[in-house]
């Protein structure tokens, strides 16, 4: 008989759990997504594979208690270990028009990425700005409670949106992080983002960021321009212990654009051309090492609800120590996503 593993049994008690909280929600409702495809990378192929067959999915539940509350469990599963993980809990109180609570494991609100629901269909991988960012703590989920407020297009007499979040994590941080939109009309909205971490553990520190990025929604049109600038606290911390200055800042821009056709077509609803160019800066004062990152691609609707994604994703790395750019890590990206709810 095998033996269950710390991991497996946390796991079970948390999926135990969930059927009391699923028993009593008044309506519950079920949704989330699959995808498989393959991805080919750019690697030494003697250290590492160079391609990557795949699948991975989504399964979601909302649940309503009446006029008021609201919760959600998000499940997560992947090829990549062969396991479910519970990646999401979160419960929102709704009790004022211009104010609702948000407290569980959820998404730090810094950027543009962030704020943008993901989950109908991925148009896009997280761009490489975003992924870097996130790994210095600026992005990712965190057991926090949020105070947010999104913009209605029926209420344009109040054109605001906005998020304040409080966070802590298993990685020794915690800290505040602010979000404040202004909506020009339904279609075009300027945001600014502000936060503040402290790492703790062994060696502390505290660090900040912000960000800026005007966006553009519409049926046919989607995109948006971002710029940020955050400390890095690992870079820092390994400074500290150089005796060296600890106060080392990121900083990065990136662009998307993607527009939608129609086609009168029994085949085909829609074709999504797309690009997205970005230039990450790890350290302002070496402008000699970047990362520049250029995709370009394509979404073929099928139905509302299937799709399929074709990416290619050039990315160009140089160092101070070198002259030229290596390109290790672009891929090249086939996928079908089939959506349910």
């Amino acid at each position: 008989m095998n033996k269950i593993s710390g991991n497996q049994m946390k796991k079970l008690i948390l999926a135990l759990l969930s059927i009391p909280i699923l028993a009593i929600a008044q309506e519950v409702t079920f949704s989330g997504y699959g995808a498989t495809g393959y991805k080919f990378f750019d690697r030494n192929s003697l250290n590492d594979y160079n391609q990557e067959a795949y699948f991975e999915g989504k399964f979601q539940a909302d649940l309503d208690y009446g006029d008021y509350i609201e919760a959600q469990l998000d499940f997560r599963g992947n090829s990549t270990d062969n396991s479910v993980n519970f990646r999401e809990f979160s419960v929102k109180f709704e009790y004022w028009e211009k104010l609702t609570l948000k407290l569980g494991n959820i998404k730090k609100p810094f950027g543009y990425e962030y704020l943008v629901n993901r989950d109908e269909l991925i148009q896009i991988d997280r761009s490489f700005n975003t992924d870097r960012i996130a790994e210095l703590g600026y992005g990712g989920r965190a057991v926090s409670l949020m105070g947010y407020y999104k913009f209605d297009e029926d209420d344009i007499s109040f054109p605001i949106s906005y998020y304040l979040s409080l966070f802590r994590d298993n990685a020794f941080r915690s800290g505040v992080v602010a979000r404040f939109g202004y909506h020009f009309d339904d279609d075009f909205a300027l945001a600014a983002n502000y936060m503040f971490q402290n790492k703790g553990g062994e060696e502390k520190i505290n660090t900040h960021g912000a960000g800026i990025d005007f966006s553009v929604d519409k049926k046919d049109i989607n995109g948006y321009v971002e710029f940020f600038y955050v400390q890095d606290p690992d870079e820092g911390i390994r400074r500290r212990l150089q005796k060296r200055d600890e106060i080392v800042y990121s900083a990065g821009a990136k662009l998307f654009l993607g527009y939608k056709f129609d086609f009168d077509n029994s085949n085909i609803k829609n074709i999504e051309p797309f690009i997205l160019a970005g230039y990450f800066l790890p350290n302002t004062d070496i402008p000699e090492s970047h990362v520049i990152q250029s995709v370009i691609g394509t979404n073929v609707y099928l139905e509302d609800n299937v799709r399929i994604r074709l990416n290619g994703d050039a990315r160009f790395t140089k160092n101070q120590f070198n002259s030229e750019y290596t390109t290790e890590n672009s891929r090249v990206i086939f996928e079908v996503q089939v959506r349910f709810d």
